[in-house]
């Protein structure tokens, strides 16, 4: 995320130091679940977000799926190559109804050095969410897409410690997700595609693994969580032609 998508706040960061990636010819392997998906369900409808287009059933990630999850995250963690896991997606991840227990579970599964991110749009964000945040140290960004709704969200995390940034991309860094929603592209240029460069991947919420971060329908699935993640591959695909980042060699 670039200076001019993301606006910076005090609360720090942790760094993890993984092994160095070892670029190889494609197809590559996964290093990191970067984005774990919890739920494709959202009480927004923005217009420049794929979500409102149901090109993914709205649905809540199941706990079997959650905890095969952290099964697939833990056999990189052990492997030296986990870093940081983001609980975000095309949904809103606090509208997961395990939503605290997922942030506990998976703060066990990381451990207490490797850093926990959520993304949230704000419209409900209570006091005493922030207070369990807090307990697992999980870090807060908070998209600006109604700002009259998300900066008390906003405040809340920074009573609490745990808002790292505030988040407008869409309007001065947008992107229009490879061709799959009718906006435009602002973002800086050119930009590599780190989910393809560093071994990225997301877990969606019916437990499939998809190499990119903007994929909205699963075209870019090469796998699920109940595999090996050394038998889940990586390599450009159909969408990566309509992106506008840049595949790298």
């Amino acid at each position: 995320m670039s200076d001019e998508q993301l606006v910076k706040v005090t609360a720090p960061l942790k760094l993890v130091v993984t092994s160095p990636p070892k670029f190889s010819p494609y197809p590559r392997p996964i290093r990191e679940i970067h984005v774990l998906e919890l739920t494709t369900r959202c009480n927004l409808r923005c217009r420049y977000c794929p979500s409102p287009q149901k090109l993914r059933p709205h649905e809540d990630m199941a706990w079997e799926t959650f905890e095969q999850s952290l099964r697939f995250i833990k056999k990189l963690c052990d492997i030296g190559t986990q870093g940081e896991v983001a609980l975000t997606g095309i949904g809103e991840p606090t509208l997961h109804p395990r939503f605290v227990d997922a942030m506990a579970a998976l703060r066990q599964t990381l451990g207490p050095h490797r850093q926990i991110t959520v993304s949230t749009n704000g419209i409900i964000f209570p006091e005493e969410l922030a207070v369990e945040m807090k307990k697992h140290d999980v870090k807060l960004y908070v998209s600006l897409h109604r700002p009259e709704r998300a900066g008390l969200a906003v405040e809340i995390a920074k009573r609490h410690g745990i808002l790292v940034g505030v988040n407008n991309s869409a309007a001065i860094s947008a992107m229009y997700w490879a061709g799959q929603v009718k906006w435009y592209n602002s973002h800086p240029q050119p930009a590599w595609c780190d989910y393809l460069r560093l071994g990225w991947a997301v877990i969606l919420v019916d437990g499939r693994v998809t190499q990119c971060c903007v994929d909205a329908t699963g075209e870019g699935v090469t796998g699920t969580v109940w595999q090996e993640p050394k038998d889940v591959p990586m390599k450009p695909f159909g969408l990566c032609a309509k992106c506008s980042f840049t595949v790298p060699d």
